[in-house]
């Protein structure tokens, strides 16, 4: 396997994929990278559905997306969301101790506040995955050109739950260059 280093600098945007399915093996440790990822007051936002070739993708892409060559070509489609209710103080959701931080209440104005924080700790989760996925020789494109509420209702989500994004995974049938990168010192803000 390789090590972070060489996965982070071999990780690249799959969008073709062999068709090939993902074992379910490989699948779970996917899963398993993403549940591992640190989050703030250690709410794990985080909820991931799992879309293999079948009827459900098919409706996904044709009515929820707007024509993704990695999605159609990928065997599995992981539906990446947050679930606002981490954030309710309190709530049997909430991590222990959650009672001094978080929204006084369900309402979905309320649970707005924390959108950014529940996203910000999500992407943490899909980098896990895509990063674990790269070190097991699959592939993955996160794809956001997607209908988030589409998506939803066709899932069946209930509204406190919100999708990000989805995840395409599977076997590459391409081997990209790396895309360019500015370097260090352009992202780098110096002291003073």
């Amino acid at each position: 396997m390789l090590t972070v280093k060489e996965a982070i600098e071999k990780r690249r945007s799959i969008r073709k994929f062999k068709p090939v399915p993902v074992p379910d093996e490989l699948l779970m440790q996917v899963l398993e990278a993403a549940r591992l990822a640190p989050s703030g007051t250690n709410r794990q936002p985080w909820r991931f559905q799992v879309i293999k070739d079948g009827p459900l993708k098919k409706k996904l892409i044709e009515e929820a997306t707007f024509g993704s060559e990695a999605l159609n070509s990928a065997p599995v489609i992981i539906v990446c969301g947050a679930e606002m209710l981490t954030f309710v103080k309190g709530h049997q959701l909430a991590p222990p101790g959650s009672q001094y931080y978080g929204a006084e209440n369900e309402d979905p104005e309320e649970l707005k506040k924390f959108a950014p924080d529940a996203n910000m700790y999500t992407a943490i989760a899909i980098t896990h995955m895509t990063l674990i996925a790269t070190a097991l020789g699959l592939g993955t494109c996160w794809v956001q050109r997607i209908k988030f509420g589409q998506m939803a209702r066709l899932l069946g989500w209930p509204r406190h739950m919100t999708v990000l994004t989805t995840l395409a995974l599977g076997y590459p049938d391409e081997d990209p260059p790396p895309r360019p990168r500015v370097p260090l010192d352009t992202i780098l803000i110096k002291e003073g």
